[in-house]
């Protein structure tokens, strides 16, 4: 029984070698022609002629061919195709496929621009005095809503950048894990991100006749909530907005936010200290974070003595170009 077994076993196996040998030749021509006329890779070939034909540069990306197919089916011109794809994210692109034909051209080199948020740029850049790239700018921070309006909760509070202002709040439970005294005013706490970069902040300072005090450093939500309230019971809500924080938007809560004076002062810098201060604080991480003439996009009166702690080269940046740190978060340290 196991001999026939073995034969009838060694039959099968040559038969399928005999059979897989035919296949392989009927394979081999059958793929020949087929790769010849009509393989997806010849039919991906001549569509991207096609599309390059037309004045249209192909771009490495899957689905591409279809891509492009669409979009001069809604009416776009091979232009306006090769800008799309050049300077468009790919978040923004799926979008623009979805709707139906925009005209894009003052939007192209927007690098923040959003094109769900097309119709608002469009509208405040009409109803506002301000560029294109400010409208979009200052959309994408809810500046064509009321303060408050719209509010984001922070996913990462802990990141040293985090955007801290009227439309994104911090968890009313976040407690920075890393609180430290200052060691030469240890009565007051900030993060140990930031400790040493103030302290070297104080000792170029004084080098140069400038007494700098701390007055005002970590709070907690809960002591940001009564300060608020306390304001209320002063001024109007509206009034109060202009110079406080509410609870959770405030960015002592970080702990990488202070309040400081000039020695002579008790709650103030002098002029003289304040310019120090605007020349001189970004080469140790800090910014003014509301600064003159900047209310509409903070939406805080001006306070020279409310320093942020974004780290050296993010507060470089924002020095050499002069802009608030909400459009800075918004321009160069948010996805769109």
């Amino acid at each position: 029984m196991k001999k026939k077994r073995k034969l009838k076993k060694g039959a099968f196996l040559l038969a399928l070698v005999l059979i897989l040998g035919i296949a392989g030749i009927t394979v081999y021509f059958t793929y020949d022609l087929f790769l010849t006329d009509n393989s997806p890779q010849e039919q991906e070939k001549s569509a991207l002629e096609k599309l390059e034909d037309q004045g249209i540069k192909p771009v490495s990306k899957e689905n591409f061919v279809n891509e492009a197919n669409t979009l001069l089916s809604k009416g776009y011109t091979p232009d306006e195709i090769n800008q799309i794809y050049e300077y468009m994210s790919d978040k923004n692109i799926l979008a623009i496929l979805d709707a139906p034909y925009k005209d894009l051209k003052e939007f192209y080199k927007i690098s923040n621009f959003e094109f769900s948020k097309l119709e608002r740029y469009i509208s405040y850049q009409e109803n506002n005095n301000v560029s294109m790239q400010d409208a979009v700018t200052q959309v994408n921070l809810n500046l064509d809503e009321k303060f408050y309006e719209t509010i984001e909760t922070i996913s990462d509070p802990d990141a040293v950048t985090v955007l801290v202002n009227k439309s994104h709040a911090l968890p009313s439970d976040y407690v920075p894990s890393n609180l430290v005294s200052i060691p030469s005013y240890p009565n007051y706490q900030i993060r140990e991100e930031a400790v040493t970069d103030f302290e070297n902040l104080l000792a170029a300072a004084k080098l140069e006749n400038v007494f700098i005090i701390p007055y005002s450093t970590y709070r907690s939500y809960d002591k940001q909530n009564k300060l608020y309230n306390n304001y209320l019971n002063r001024d109007p809500v509206e009034v109060v907005d202009t110079y406080s924080a509410r609870p959770g938007h405030s960015e002592h809560q970080t702990g990488l936010a202070l309040d400081v004076r000039s020695s002579t002062l008790s709650d103030n810098l002098t002029d003289e200290d304040y310019e120090w201060m605007l020349n001189n604080s970004y080469k140790y991480g800090f910014i003014i974070r509301y600064p003159k003439g900047h209310s509409e996009i903070t939406g805080y009166q001006e306070e020279p003595w409310h320093l942020r702690y974004i780290g050296i080269e993010h507060a470089t940046k924002v020095h050499e170009l002069g802009i608030t740190y909400d459009e800075y978060y918004d321009l160069y340290l948010t996805s769109h």
